[in-house]
């Protein structure tokens, strides 16, 4: 059932600091008793649910997660989670940084590579059969332990098997058909969303309306009134966020140069990135690494 767009202005979460660290990721168990409001992220998002059941709304699209469900929540994507009153949700909960997920360097271990035809699925959430989960539970628990610990080699241990996790959530959505098996395709799941996807996908390219109307054939008002819509947030906000979570993870997991994470984060002048980054974040690109890094 379509949420009315009007009830789903969301928080914009930027998570925990360690999602702009040197390791930007992270896992934990949630027990939630109460209703998490609509929201969007500076990161990538994975849940999995252990005990309780909640009906979840991806995109104004609702559904009920239960024991087995797994879902993938990209920084495009507004969400919330309603528990009815007296229930309870158990769930894993992890978080990647835009800094590992859109990384350059190794394109085997690419995880925008491999999540590519996921961010495409109307509905990221996949209930998965009882092998599945048993398998991808059971990496979790792995992975969670992993993470705690102060075991050697600790952090690629734990990526290793975030990647076997995901590939094992791509092999189930593709035995399924792709984005049928995220509860069927829907007119909706194009027109603006096809855009909003496209400016988050690309948000390192100079994107601005006038482009953008040309390439989807609508309006700069309508565009400029939907991003609104449908994120909470104006067409340069949003463009703005996605950027700024970058930089971010650049400034603290990285050694580049602050006029490089600039121009790396996708803003057209250094001027620019520095004014925006110290009204957003409050203070400056390199107060932000320094006091990132203590």
């Amino acid at each position: 059932m379509m949420k009315a767009w009007c009830e789903m202005i969301p928080h914009h979460y930027s998570g925990d600091i360690e999602i702009h660290g040197e390791f930007p990721y992270t896992l934990k168990i949630h027990h939630l008793t109460g209703n998490v409001p609509s929201h969007v992220h500076y990161f990538l998002e994975y849940t999995y649910v252990f005990q309780g059941e909640a009906i979840e709304i991806i995109n104004g699209i609702e559904r009920r997660i239960a024991p087995g469900a797994f879902t993938l929540l990209f920084p495009h994507q507004v969400h919330e989670l309603r528990i009815a009153p007296g229930q309870e949700l158990f769930m894993y909960n992890g978080a990647i940084g835009l800094q590992a997920f859109f990384n350059r360097s190794h394109p085997l271990m690419s995880l925008q590579g491999l999540l590519k035809e996921a961010e495409s699925d109307w509905h990221t959430s996949y209930a998965l059969d009882e092998p599945y989960a048993d398998s991808v539970y059971r990496l979790l628990v792995q992975m969670h332990e992993e993470i705690r610990s102060d075991r050697t080699w600790r952090e690629a241990m734990f990526v290793s098997k975030l990647f076997e996790l995901f590939i094992l959530v791509d092999r189930f959505r593709r035995r399924l058909g792709g984005s049928a098996g995220a509860g069927g395709r829907n007119d909706a799941r194009g027109g603006m969303w096809t855009v909003i996807r496209h400016v988050y996908q690309n948000f390192r390219d100079p994107i601005s309306l006038s482009s953008l109307a040309a390439t989807y054939g609508y309006t700069e008002a309508h565009i400029s009134a939907e991003f609104k819509k449908l994120t909470g947030g104006n067409y340069s906000r949003f463009l703005e966020r996605i950027r700024l979570a970058h930089a971010c993870s650049l400034l603290i997991g990285t050694g580049m140069k602050v006029t490089d994470v600039c121009y790396e984060a996708g803003f057209s002048s250094y001027p620019t990135f520095a004014r925006v980054f110290s009204e957003r974040m409050g203070k400056s690109p390199m107060a932000y690494r320094k006091d990132g890094k203590k």
